[in-house]
Parts: C-alpha cells; sequence; structure tokens
C-alpha cells in the first residue's frame, strides 16, 4: 500500500555516510523520518543506525524522498544525535532509539518546512494498525508496508510484512491517526519486524534533543 499525497513517504527517507561537499553519494544504509518538533529540525531513526553526539563537518546525510538516485527535496546534514545511555552504554534494545538534529539547507529551510512531519505519540500504544516506509539498502526506492502491530512484551513489538531487509532500520511506523507509535529496530527474518514501545523512555530522549527537558525545581529552603 503506498501512502498519498503528504503521507509518510515524503518526510521518510534514507540516511547516507557524509562527505565533505554535502551530498547524496553512495550507499545509504538506515531509514529515517521527520519529527515534528519546536525547532522543526528532527528526524527520529534506530539508535543502532546511528553514533551519539556532535557529527561534525562530515557527519550522516538524510535525503527524503530519496528516489532511484537523486534527492529531490534536497540533502540535509546531521548536525547531533541523541540516545539513551541504556542503549549507548548497554545495547540494551528496549532502548534502540535516536533522534537525530539536522542543520538548515543553503537556503537557510528548516527540513520540517520542506517536507513536512509526523507528530510523535510516547504513550505505549500498540495493536493497531500501521504504515511502515523503509529504504532497502540494496535498492533506491522506498518499500511500504500496512499491517496491525502486535505487541510481543511490555517493551517490543512486531509488524509481518514481506520484505524488510536491511536499511529499513529506522522506519518510523505511523498509526492510523498520522502519529509516530514505533520505529523498525529489528526482526528475526525480513518479513518479521520488531520496534521498542515507545513509552516514557522515548518521550524523555525526545525532550532532550528538542531542549524543552522541564529544568530541576529550585531547592528547598532551609527549615528556620
Amino acid at each position: 500500500m503506498t501512502p498519498g499525497p503528504g503521507g509518510p513517504v515524503k518526510f521518510a527517507g534514507a540516511l547516507f555516510e557524509g562527505n565533505p561537499e554535502g551530498r547524496v553519494d553512495g550507499d545509504h544504509f538506515c531509514t529515517a523520518t521527520v519529527v515534528h518538533s519546536p525547532g522543526r529540525n528532527l528526524i527520529v531513526t534506530a539508535g543502532h543506525c546511528l553514533a551519539p553526539g556532535k557529527q561534525g563537518a562530515n557527519g550522516p546525510i538524510f535525503a527524503p524522498a530519496y528516489a532511484g538516485t537523486t534527492a529531490p527535496l534536497g540533502a540535509w546534514r546531521l548536525e547531533e544525535v541523541y540516545e539513551d545511555e541504556r542503549w549507548t552504554d548497554d545495547a540494551n534494545d528496549d532502548y534502540d532509539l535516536a533522534f537525530a538534529r539536522l542543520a538548515p539547507d543553503s537556503s537557510g529551510r528548516n527540513i520540517e518546512d520542506v517536507t513536512g512531519a509526523a507528530a510523535l505519540d510516547t504513550t505505549g500504544r500498540t495493536g493497531e494498525q500501521v504504515t511502515v516506509t523503509g529504504y532497502p539498502a540494496d535498492r533506491g526506492v522506498p518499500r511500504t508496508c500496512t499491517a496491525v502491530a502486535v505487541r510481543e512484551k511490555a517493551s517490543e513489538q512486531r509488524f509481518d510484512c514481506a520484505d524488510f531487509p536491511g536499511g529499513t532500520s529506522g522506519s518510523a511506523w505511523i498509526a492510523r491517526d498520522g502519529k509516530i507509535v514505533g520505529v523498525l529496530t529489528g526482526g528475526d527474518t525480513d518479513d518479521v519486524s520488531t520496534s521498542t514501545v515507545l513509552g516514557e523512555y522515548a518521550a524523555t530522549l525526545y525532550r532532550r534533543a528538542t531542549g524543552t527537558a522541564p529544568a530541576s525545581p529550585p531547592a528547598s529552603a532551609p527549615p528556620r
């Protein structure tokens, strides 16, 4: 099933290794999706797709709506990647999630102003129909499928759709209301894919990435 205009294909795209010229070049390795944020400059993907921290001048590049050998909506350099320490330090699959802040393009535009975005839902939703668009690493066009997500355990859900091989990691699971309720992180075969359940840990990570984490409360005054 292919989403209509304004659906996930426009704001889903492929991740490429960086280069000094900031252009799309070589093979893509993962999928990412523009997620709505106050700065209008954020993507979400799987934690195992990216290294955390500032990315530098040769950081990875995101090409939304990539098709064939072209990036019709431009190429966007990643500036900083945010991941949960339980993933980066312990490789705990329950936290295999990453957000990345993107630099503006050469015209000063933020990614969301060009592609639109999907809102993130961190209420732990699962057990409903989702549409997933991923970029297999050996192809120039995306693979899109709609299926029902099934909860496997408290922290994991799965969906069964054929032909989601390497490169589709990081694909957003978009519910019928247009919200992101999962991110493809793995699976035992190309026909069975898994995602963490997006709960409070994802909400906390999103707040870090957007700079909206609440400030620490002031210390209580000592008793008199």
